[in-house]
């Protein structure tokens, strides 16, 4: 088996670390952490490896798991070069999806391969995300011999691989917060709207559930352009109006986001071709607010 260190067990880096240990694919070795509470808990989660309070602890490794914020990444890797334990030809990957593998770049100094690999999944609770890994697709790009390693190593996992170009990842993960985190702030608008017309958040969530899956089943049977409905799919800019001024009494950030969505959902509307023009123009100027006061 591969021999393993993980540096950053987020959840994340627990749900790989796991994933790659209970398959039997990798053998962990040792374990990193800001707080070396958190490396122990990581341990006791996987059920193998040790736990260690600085780099220069930890022993050289074929394949190393770095899933630190963001932030700490490029530190982290001058500072695994300097220890001097990361040996020619070990394989190294982040799993950040904004950042390029070259961020691990100080590394090359020391021989070793350098790789990204961003599972599209929400890792809320590891636990969940270890029983529905399965089918999550993954973006890498890095140097051809560390994918080469992890290519097979994720496929076992059960992911779906696909390269990604290193120059696009900042509007690839972009559309990855819009899509996934963002989804979540949209439902809470919705919430804090219900519950402001009389609704208690209990009930509010659960008219929601059908609502958005069956949105949501929609949108991937037919595409974004035939699952829009609603007034602005209609071009009833009156009703579009009324909304904007109670969504800007309750808030005025959610009448933004109602503004900024809605303007692509414009988009979407004039693809359909079913509302006619001048209705969709009527709506465009009720988003616009050209009825506001400056």
């Amino acid at each position: 088996m591969t021999t393993l260190n993980i540096i950053g067990p987020g959840r994340v880096g627990l749900t790989l670390g796991a994933l790659l240990v209970r398959k039997g694919l990798c053998a962990l070795q040792d374990v990193l952490s800001a707080e070396f509470v958190t490396a122990e808990a990581a341990v006791a989660f996987i059920g193998s490896g040790r736990a260690v309070r600085k780099l220069a602890d930890m022993r050289p490794a074929a394949l190393w798991l770095l899933t630190p914020p963001d932030g700490a990444i490029a530190s982290m890797a001058s500072a695994l070069a300097a220890t001097g334990n990361v040996r020619a030809g070990d394989v190294l990957f982040h799993c950040s999806g904004a950042q390029a593998a070259s961020i691990l770049s100080p590394l090359v100094a020391c021989g070793a391969k350098l790789a990204s690999v961003h599972p599209l999944k929400s890792f809320a609770e590891p636990e969940r995300a270890l029983e529905s890994f399965a089918g999550t697709w993954c973006t890498v790009e890095g140097d051809a011999a560390a994918l080469a390693l992890l290519r097979p190593l994720f496929a076992q996992l059960g992911a779906r691989v696909a390269q990604i170009d290193p120059a696009g990842k900042t509007l690839y993960h972009a559309a990855s917060v819009l899509v996934c985190n963002d989804l979540t702030a949209l439902m809470e608008s919705g919430l804090r709207a219900y519950e402001s017309a009389g609704l208690d958040r209990a009930t509010a969530q659960s008219m929601m559930e059908p609502l958005v899956r069956e949105t949501l089943d929609n949108v991937f049977a037919l595409g974004t352009v035939r699952a829009l409905t609603g007034p602005v799919a209609r071009g009833d800019a009156a009703v579009v109006s009324r909304q904007l001024a109670a969504l800007t009494a309750l808030d005025p950030r959610l009448a933004e986001a109602y503004r900024a969505l809605n303007a692509v959902a414009l988009d979407l509307a004039r693809a359909q071709g079913r509302a006619p023009i001048a209705a969709l123009d009527a709506v465009a100027a009720a988003l616009r607010g050209a009825d506001r006061k400056e």
